[in-house]
């Protein structure tokens, strides 16, 4: 489970998914052996992934301090 705070933790759900666009854009589909053994892989879809980055960069977005606006005010 992760730890930190909930900006931290979209961070690094975020980190995650790009990771997994990575792969995914390296290689859908794989298999591991030959023959009878083989056994194939196939990752996540590409658009559900997409998805989840978009979620991901909206969630931090939403948790992130806004910028502070400082006025200077000169009196006549």
């Amino acid at each position: 489970m992760s730890t930190g705070t909930p900006l931290e933790q979209a961070q690094q759900r975020l980190q995650q998914y790009l990771d997994a666009e990575a792969r995914i854009l390296q290689s859908q589909e794989y298999t591991v052996g030959q023959g009878g053994t083989a056994r194939r892989n196939r990752r996540a879809d590409l658009e559900q992934v997409r998805a989840g980055i978009k979620e991901c960069r909206d969630e931090i977005a939403r948790l992130q301090p806004a910028p502070r606006r400082v006025s200077y005010l000169r009196p006549y």
